[in-house]
């Protein structure tokens, strides 16, 4: 369903506030639902409007946990925001406090990503990210690095399956992952430990695992005008500022920030 940033956006809101127990949690993506797109990734950071948004939640008393493909503090030094951040599609745990959980990988496993890493040492240095469970190749402003992506990407899907891992395309270029390591399985695990509502924000291919998930369980929300989705809403990127409004607006309505003070 598509909405704008008025009153049946605001309705969808209060309605999933109100309509049950426990603390209320926001979970949003970052690049591309809070951060517009960069060419350099760490010049990614929301427009002054959307973190001031972000703050009137924080100083409501709402709960905001960021869950993103990039690293946990990666993410951190760009939003500087004390809230809890998933990184890595969920693999990375680091806590508003900054204490950092990151699993140790098995043998084959550190392997399969050398592998793959060696496979890409001929693009520019830039253009590859290497994180603790996948490697990524970006393209975004970089037309030279997708053309020759596109000349080696079957040889590249070969290589990635013959190692164990999956190929994951993203906006802006394409990652190759650990097996699971998906945002279905991260909301999974912050459904388990939330009792409270939870509402997603994302903007990409990779948001559709946690949206899946979320389906009768939550509330997701696509940003964007993908025309496939498992989102049960629908808002353009213009929109996610005054989404925030009325999340906060909401949890004050509702009372449901006041529990957290």
């Amino acid at each position: 369903m598509d909405l704008t940033c008025g009153r049946p956006l605001a309705d969808a809101v209060e309605q999933l506030l109100s309509g049950a127990g426990g603390d209320p949690l926001l979970v949003s993506d970052y690049d591309g639902t809070l951060a517009p797109f960069r060419k350099e990734r760490n010049e990614a950071v929301p427009p002054p409007s959307v973190r001031r948004a972000l703050e009137a939640i924080l100083e409501a008393g709402g709960d905001l946990l960021i869950l993103s493909g990039r690293r946990a503090e990666e993410v951190a030094s760009l939003l500087g925001l004390p809230v809890e951040i998933r990184g890595c599609h969920g693999w990375e745990r680091l806590t508003a406090e900054g204490v950092l959980n990151s699993p140790s990988l098995r043998d084959w496993e550190s392997h399969a990503l050398e592998s793959l890493a060696s496979e890409l040492s001929g693009f520019p240095p830039p253009a590859v990210e290497r994180k603790p469970i996948s490697v990524a190749l970006h393209w975004r402003g970089r037309d030279s690095v997708k053309e020759s992506y596109d000349v080696v990407s079957d040889r590249l899907v070969r290589a990635a399956r013959q190692a164990g891992l999956e190929v994951l395309p993203f906006n802006g270029g394409v990652e190759y992952r650990l097996p699971g390591c998906t945002k279905g399985r991260a909301m999974e695990r912050i459904l388990e430990e939330r009792g409270g509502p939870v509402c997603y924000l994302g903007d990409d291919v990779t948001d559709e695992d946690a949206f899946r998930v979320l389906r009768g369980r939550g509330l997701g929300i696509l940003v964007g005008d993908r025309a496939r989705t498992e989102a049960e809403l629908r808002i353009s990127p213009g929109c996610t500022e005054a989404f925030l409004g009325l999340w906060r607006e909401a949890l004050t309505k509702t009372g449901a920030g006041g529990r957290r003070r």
